[in-house]
């Protein structure tokens, strides 16, 4: 009875890791060398953080880009450069 008197709301989920293959983001937490650090996105309009690791040691505010997923909540990312103003 409620859904008829209720409107329903639709919400978009949030992508998988499989969705951001290819795109840009900036490093939150930093990644160490064999280890997990987070990466910042903004996807169609809210931030959204995933875990993340790299080939090599990325710092806080490095720019990077996704090169694989490695589970549906965790990627890999390659340095793209220095961060810049109006990063994500």
């Amino acid at each position: 009875m409620l859904d008829r008197v209720l409107p329903q709301r639709r919400t978009k989920a949030s992508p998988t890791a499989h969705a951001l293959v290819g795109a840009a983001g900036r490093v939150v937490t930093p990644i160490p060398r064999g280890g997990y650090g987070e990466v910042l996105f903004s996807v169609r309009g809210r931030p959204l953080k995933y875990a993340a690791r790299a080939r090599t040691p990325l710092a806080f505010g490095a720019q990077v880009r996704v090169s694989a997923a490695l589970s549906p909540s965790a990627i890999e990312v390659a340095h793209l450069g220095p961060a810049a103003d109006g990063c994500p």
